[in-house]
């Protein structure tokens, strides 16, 4: 079960409102959105919310490793994405109506700040740099889901999506060395292949010289051969 005993802590948000999104406001605003926050720790496999559920909440994560993911008629799982701290888990739900359209799964010991939808959408017609980033990130996500669905339709090749997704990751931590903080059968499943083909993918890239692989580091070494095979 969730450790709810230190719901009233919100001090560690802090840091995170200092960045984007939240450092288009001013102090006060922050003030106000830290202290209606609060901090809820999940469990490795606990769920934040399940898929269906009216009213789910909007976290922000600050801890941990959340995944998304839908189960199918038929029961099986797909996982849609990998959050990572200093990320809204689903803004869509500022917007949606209805039940939530996935569930949210902590990968490992997680730390989410639950904020107050109401607030956040007041915040957003006050300041419109904070609204046109919670746009972006939105148009991001949804980028991500659409060539999620269109490579599940064998429209993307392996190559394609894993070489994709190391340009991807190396831009969203602004180097040239990716760390797996998931193993490699989640993250297999989150590109929507096996994990065999994106074990082999790896391999190749590796033997073209575009990547170096030393456990869970990634080193991208030729991003002109990545951005090659991503195009294909």
């Amino acid at each position: 079960m969730s450790d709810r005993n230190s719901l009233n802590k919100p001090d560690a948000l802090m840091p995170f409102l200092h960045e984007a999104p939240f450092s288009a406001m001013d102090e006060k605003v922050r003030d106000a959105i830290m202290h209606k926050s609060r901090l809820i720790r999940f469990l490795a496999g606990e769920p934040l919310y399940l898929q269906g559920q009216e009213g789910y909440p909007l976290y922000f994560l600050t801890e941990g490793l959340v995944k998304l993911s839908a189960t199918a008629s038929h029961g099986k799982e797909c996982v849609l994405h990998i959050i990572r701290p200093g990320t809204f888990v689903d803004l869509g739900m500022l917007f949606y109506e209805g039940g939530s359209p996935c569930s949210a799964f902590a990968v490992s010991s997680s730390k989410a700040y639950l904020l107050d939808k109401n607030q956040i959408l007041l915040v957003m017609t006050e300041y419109p740099l904070f609204a046109l980033e919670i746009m972006r990130r939105m148009t991001l996500r949804e980028r991500l889901f659409i060539n999620k669905l269109v490579g599940s339709q064998g429209r993307i090749s392996v190559a394609c999506r894993v070489s994709s997704w190391l340009l991807h990751r190396s831009r969203m931590e602004g180097g040239n060395v990716i760390f797996l903080d998931v193993n490699r059968e989640l993250m297999a499943r989150v590109l929507g292949v096996t994990r065999e083909s994106f074990s082999r993918e790896l391999s190749r890239l590796q033997g073209a010289g575009a990547i170096s692989v030393k456990r869970r580091a990634i080193t991208l070494l030729d991003k002109k051969i990545l951005m090659k095979e991503a195009l294909q």
